[in-house]
């Protein structure tokens, strides 16, 4: 215990510390932010979650073009030396945010005993987890210019509807055309042209030096969509009898190529996004990763009360945005 804590903070302090701490350490915080979402609950599987433990920003390695040097020959032909550039650095910036926890008090007070204590903490953790789970998956599809760029950079730049015009993690893709994402800006009706578009984009993602076993495994997009698509894809199910007896009208798992097909309440209106889980990652500060302070709950000098913090700092990376796509104008 520090020296020169009050009285209030020896009493409640280390009791609401150590109950955060239990619920942050058994990874409760983390399950249910991550699983508030689709899209977020996806990056927690398949180890698209990276942790770190320091570092100014994030740096990522990107294959720009091809070793040129190749040629046939035969005996003494001279071969190519020539140094081949082909790659780069995109640098992502950490983004950070936080949420606080804050008990006053006449409530601490008038709660004495740890069963009474435990239950103002489940009420004030569940009321952060909300806060926070919406901070983050909404900047999963941000810009990332978002209270005043402080945002997470997320989908709407990664995978950028215009992909040709915006220099995304320092990486100007005017200058470089390896550095730009599968587009279709504007597909109109949904039962007219979403599935053609749907094939063109998966298609275009899956072309590359990674060969066909790189592709899009997962589609996020609108309820809306996500019904437009199940509206179009139904008529061609063939259903077999249910052993519990009735029928069941509606397709359980929507699938594309492959690839799940799924809607998330903080995508965007209009737009699907074709993911693949090997060149795109969120990453994690280790001492961030909706962890709280060092310190613990603290008593202001002018307040009756202790509060906390609990933070994340990361950002979402691309290490080949041609193996991603987006379809928007979606009606």
């Amino acid at each position: 215990m520090a020296t020169g804590e009050s009285s209030l903070s020896r009493t409640y302090g280390p009791l609401l510390t150590m109950t955060l701490d239990e619920i942050l350490s058994s990874g409760a915080i983390q399950d249910n932010i991550y699983d508030m979402a689709k899209t977020l609950s996806w990056f927690k599987s398949g180890n698209r979650i990276k942790v770190l433990q320091g570092g100014e920003r994030i740096r990522i390695p990107v294959m720009t073009g091809k070793n040129n040097t190749f040629k046939w020959y035969s005996g003494l032909d001279t071969l190519s030396i020539t140094p081949s550039i082909g790659q780069t650095t995109a640098w992502y910036t950490w983004k950070q945010g936080a949420v606080g926890i804050a008990i006053d008090g006449l409530t601490l007070r008038s709660n004495q005993g740890p069963t009474q204590i435990n239950d103002i903490m489940q009420e004030k953790i569940r009321q952060a987890e909300l806060s926070l789970g919406d901070g983050v998956a909404t900047g999963i599809f941000s810009d990332g210019t978002g209270s005043g760029s402080k945002q997470m950079t997320g989908l709407t730049a990664a995978v950028d509807q215009t992909p040709a015009t915006t220099t995304y993690a320092s990486i100007d893709p005017a200058d470089n055309t390896a550095w730009r994402n599968r587009s279709v800006a504007s597909v109109g009706s949904a039962a007219a042209n979403l599935v053609s578009n749907m094939r063109s984009v998966y298609n275009s993602c899956s072309r590359g030096s990674e060969g066909v076993a790189s592709t899009p495994d997962f589609i996020v997009t609108t309820q809306t969509v996500h019904e437009a698509l199940e509206a179009l894809i139904a008529p061609r199910v063939r259903y077999e009898q249910n052993p519990s007896g009735g029928a069941d009208a509606g397709i359980d798992t929507l699938k594309f190529k492959g690839a799940e097909v799924v809607w998330d309440d903080y995508c965007t209106s209009g737009v699907m996004y074709m993911l693949n889980s090997a060149h795109i990652m969120m990453f994690i500060h280790g001492k961030a990763n909706f962890a709280m302070t060092d310190e613990g709950f603290q008593k202001p000098i002018d307040q009756d009360a202790l509060v906390a913090q609990i933070l994340f700092q990361g950002n979402l990376a691309v290490n080949n945005r041609r193996k991603l796509g987006v379809l928007a104008g979606i009606s």
